[in-house]
């Protein structure tokens, strides 16, 4: 009786297990149902879709399956974004990241906190997160969510106007989107815009015809009319088929007025009226050129005007061509004061907040030096008092590493206060050559001089926390930097800049700002005198190591004592030489040199860094 007891007993043990087991089972096949019904009805119901993604998350959590969880908390936060809640979707991605995940759930978990940071505008943010989740999912066969992370990395680039990088990244998810024609319609539309962009018109040819064979297959209008209207002035400008410029332009009207977008008719007239134009078909052109004035704004309406002048004196009716020479001029003049006012107030905002945030960091760079001096001193003074002549042979040895890392904690403060005095060295200059050009009005300079230094003054704002950068964005700076220059000395110098084959401009580094103050010195003290100046830069590499030269036909430091000494003396040059010898003691497995070799013919300065 007590064996026959047990045996009941064990049995009934393992019939309760395994209607637990069963169970559970049941939960995670509810589970992926509910995350399924969450996903179909995520562009049609979010309200639905919330509903069943909370069911997946209750449970999910009563089970205790961590992956269930991850992918309920991901999915919740799908819908959580499209309905604007950012704050609890990033909670909620943010617990992911917490545990260890499998590779597809860390990498779509990285692509949802980059679309929040997308939909908040901090492109900047949304790309670096973008491209961490890539690298995530480039592990994994999941080329589905791979495809949409590298579609809004290169979404993200085009509207930085990066188009480089935006081409690079849209080419990658181009093959990926063969399981989605929709997908794949949008990839190839954007990538048309870029070539079109780029002037890479055998690209643009062979991609847009795909996208309209796409666009009619799947009745995508709206699509179908941008291509319309892209390739309209392609076949009026660089086609030269003047009766397809037209078909296109025309069923581009047609199918706007079909989606009652009324407000950007006015870009499929400029360009039915501008092949009319080219075609020397004047009365037509200004047929369709005054439907497309009424409602435009700014440098379109400028465009129209243009061509309603061409069109005019094309009839030899000067003097309604004239009237509309005058309204282009207007409209320019103002775009140009407006665009001008915008900048030099941004500007000059930013300089002067960069300049207060520069004193606050110098200050506090110099309190830091100072408390840390006051602390080694009262710990000597409290060693000695207490510990004698015993504990003053063991404080030596512990008093000797305090010493090592508050040596290096202040060459890293150092470094700091001097990477904050390097910003303004060249910044000021600039920004009082852009005020002299619109005081003496010179329109043209004024604006070129503008947009490289905007451009010179975003790669700074950007990099100047960063010890190292790409070889990309350093040629970028040189270049905004020497067409300044060449502006402010009226083109009395040439320059070119070339990089090796051998350079992969995007992944190279070398640290930030260094090559600056060369070219500088080559401008203001080699070829002070010289109205016939030729710099050349070249960036090349031989085997690990990565070489800028910079050299320029000045007469060198020799030939006057006074730039030779003034070049020595040099405030950055100080700087440069500090901030390599730091990055020497500081970066590991990095070695930078300067060599320079000056004469009578001119002065040369080799730059060579191991791969950062």
């Amino acid at each position: 009786m007590k064996v026959s007891f047990i045996v009941i007993i064990y049995a009934l043990v393992l019939s309760l297990h395994g209607i637990h087991a069963q169970s559970e089972v049941e939960k995670t096949q509810k589970i992926e149902q509910h995350l399924l019904k969450s996903k179909a009805l995520l562009q049609k119901d979010l309200d639905s879709s919330l509903f069943y993604v909370e069911k997946a998350l209750e449970l999910s959590k009563l089970i205790a399956n961590d992956t269930l969880l991850a992918k309920s908390r991901l999915q919740k936060s799908s819908v959580l974004i499209f309905k604007k809640g950012f704050s609890e979707a990033d909670s909620l991605l943010q617990n992911n990241l917490k545990n260890e995940l499998p590779k597809h759930i860390e990498g779509q978990t990285l692509h949802n906190l980059g679309t929040i940071q997308y939909y908040k505008q901090d492109f900047k943010r949304a790309l670096d997160i973008y491209l961490k989740a890539a690298k995530i999912l480039e592990q994994t066969n999941n080329s589905k969510q791979l495809v949409n992370t590298y579609t809004n990395i290169g979404s993200i680039n085009a509207a930085l106007k990066n188009f480089k990088n935006a081409q690079t990244y849209l080419e990658r998810a181009l093959p990926l989107s063969e399981f989605n024609e929709i997908l794949r319609l949008q990839i190839l539309v954007n990538l048309c815009n870029i070539y079109k962009e780029q002037k890479l018109f055998k690209k643009f040819t062979d991609n847009i015809f795909e996208a309209e064979a796409l666009a009619k297959k799947y009745k995508a209008k709206n699509i179908l009319s941008v291509i319309y209207n892209n390739l309209a002035p392609y076949y009026t400008e660089e086609g030269a088929d003047y009766n397809k410029a037209l078909d296109y332009g025309k069923k581009a009207i047609i199918l706007k007025k079909e989606l009652n977008q009324t407000s950007t008719l006015n870009v499929s007239y400029n360009n039915v009226g501008h092949s009319y134009l080219k075609k020397g078909e004047y009365r037509k052109a200004i047929q369709y050129l005054d439907s497309a004035v009424p409602g435009t704004q700014g440098v379109l309406k400028s465009y129209i005007y243009n061509n309603l002048k061409e069109s005019y004196s094309g009839l030899k009716d000067y003097k309604t061509a004239i009237l509309y020479a005058d309204l282009k001029d207007q409209i320019k003049d103002s775009i140009t004061n407006a665009e001008q006012k915008e900048k030099v107030a941004e500007l000059t905002e930013r300089f002067e907040s960069e300049k207060k945030q520069q004193q606050i960091d110098i200050l506090d760079t110099k309190n830091e030096l100072q408390a840390l001096t006051i602390k080694q001193q009262n710990y000597i003074l409290i060693v000695l008092i207490i510990f004698g002549v015993l504990v003053l042979i063991l404080g030596y040895f512990g008093f000797k590493s305090y010493k090592t890392r508050q040596q290096l904690d202040t060459v890293l403060l150092q470094q700091k206060l001097r990477k904050t005095q390097l910003n303004p060295h060249f910044l000021f200059n600039a920004l009082q050559s852009i005020q002299n050009f619109i005081y003496q009005n010179d329109k043209e300079k004024s604006g070129s001089y503008l947009a490289s230094y905007s451009k010179l003054i975003r790669l700074i704002l950007e990099k100047s926390d960063d010890n190292f950068t790409s070889v990309e964005d350093d040629k970028t700076a040189l270049e905004s930097y020497l067409n300044l220059q060449q502006l402010n000395y009226n083109s009395k110098f040439d320059y070119t800049i070339d990089v090796d084959s051998t350079v992969e401009e995007d992944f190279d580094m070398l640290p930030t700002l260094i090559t600056q103050p060369f070219v500088e010195n080559a401008i203001l003290h080699g070829l002070k005198d010289s109205d016939t100046g030729n710099i050349v830069v070249k960036y090349y590499k031989n085997n690990n190591t990565l070489y800028v030269s910079i050299v320029d036909n000045g007469k060198g430091f020799e030939t006057k004592k006074e730039n030779a000494k003034r070049l020595h003396k040099s405030m950055s040059m100080g700087i440069i030489r500090e901030q390599l010898k730091n990055l020497n003691k500081t970066s590991k497995h990095f070695d930078g040199h300067i060599s320079i070799d000056s004469s009578n013919e001119g002065t040369k300065v080799i730059l060579s860094f191991t791969a950062a």
